[in-house]
């Protein structure tokens, strides 16, 4: 979840969601603005270190459209993970996500 100045957030909620997470964003916003604040773990809810707009520990985001077929057709899902959660997740997958290195970090 991502949380910007103003109490904007990148995904739709819920109304009692939002009054939740513009509550907490007047709290922590610095700034006003599109500029982000944080960015919270959908799991563990860890708020992770966000400097000039940049996350600036591991971040793994997530969205995902849902196709037809699926039991949640047309649907758009979003969520972030700090790192901790990411490896706790896929260590228990039967078969490891495919790893690869990159010689450009964006």
């Amino acid at each position: 979840m991502r949380i910007f100045g103003a109490g904007k957030t990148e995904a739709k909620a819920s109304m009692e969601a939002k009054a939740s997470i513009e509550a907490k964003a007047s709290v922590e916003a610095k700034t006003s603005g599109d500029e982000m604040v944080t960015v919270i773990c959908n799991k563990c809810k860890k708020a992770m270190k966000v400097e000039d707009n940049i996350v600036k520990e591991g971040l793994f985001e997530v969205e995902y459209r849902f196709g037809y077929f699926s039991k949640k057709d047309s649907e758009v899902h979003s969520f972030d993970l700090c790192e901790d959660c990411y490896d706790s997740i896929t260590k228990d997958f039967l078969i490891p996500p495919e790893v690869s290195e990159t010689s450009e970090i964006l």
